[in-house]
């Protein structure tokens, strides 16, 4: 959709081959677009390729309109980790989105401030699933040494979602007075819900307005991360993650 609508899409994945399986399927799905759709690589189980990829992003994008936290692992086998030994569902799903979001708030706050920015368009999202129907009592649970308790298969991986509204809370918080919005995407009962769909935000109305944007997703992302998306309208040099 933010492709569509002639902005510059970064698709992040866990290798250029995946990332360029994504922008193909963009592509297709959006002919006539006279946006941009970017490579990044990075790996949310691997900490360590975080940093490097938003340097790299940084080193040619000085704004940033929208970051969709859409990556997810689901149900791997019993016992998977990351690479620095975190349960794989919550290191990638919670911890990896985390430390995205955390480098790239300036980004986001310099866009946000800017005159070209119309109010309540610079957001992240953070995309729960169908987390309303089965996370463990209280949305996550910690063992002794303050760890995530493990759950069998789908309880844990709902437990990881529920993460992800945590993590949408406290940003909103933390970010909020920046004008930036920190939301949350899925199927997720809210009081507002024109906020839990991108494409209902103001600023993306069907005239369109050209962003940058990131995105994660278990095929692509927007900055689009992959696990197994103002200026003025017909300005494509805007980055989405």
């Amino acid at each position: 959709m933010l492709y569509g609508k002639n902005g510059t899409v970064y698709v992040a994945a866990r290798s250029a081959e995946r990332s360029n399986v994504g922008i193909k399927n963009i592509e297709a799905a959006h002919p006539k677009s006279r946006g941009k759709l970017m490579i990044m690589v990075l790996d949310l189980a691997d900490l360590s390729t975080v940093k490097p990829a938003v340097e790299k992003f940084l080193a040619i994008e000085d704004r940033l309109h929208v970051l969709v936290h859409n990556a997810a692992v689901m149900m791997p086998p019993v016992g998977s980790k990351t690479k620095l030994g975190h349960d794989l569902e919550m290191g990638t799903n919670c911890l990896g989105p985390f430390l995205l979001n955390k480098l790239l708030e300036d980004v986001l706050r310099r866009t946000a401030a800017s005159k070209m920015t119309p109010s309540n368009t610079v957001r992240s999202v953070w995309v729960s699933s169908v987390v309303q129907t089965g996370p463990p009592k209280g949305g996550v649970q910690f063992d002794e040494n303050g760890n995530p308790k493990q759950f069998k298969a789908m309880e844990n991986y709902m437990q990881s979602k529920s993460g992800d509204v945590f993590l949408a809370s406290e940003f909103a918080k933390r970010l909020g007075n920046d004008g930036i919005l920190s939301v949350v995407g899925g199927l997720v009962p809210v009081t507002k819900p024109r906020l839990t769909r991108l494409e209902s935000a103001p600023g993306l109305d069907d005239d369109g307005a050209a962003k940058t944007s990131a995105c994660d997703t278990t095929s692509c992302y927007g900055m689009v991360q992959e696990t197994d998306d103002t200026a003025e309208f017909h300005n494509p040099d805007n980055p989405i993650l």
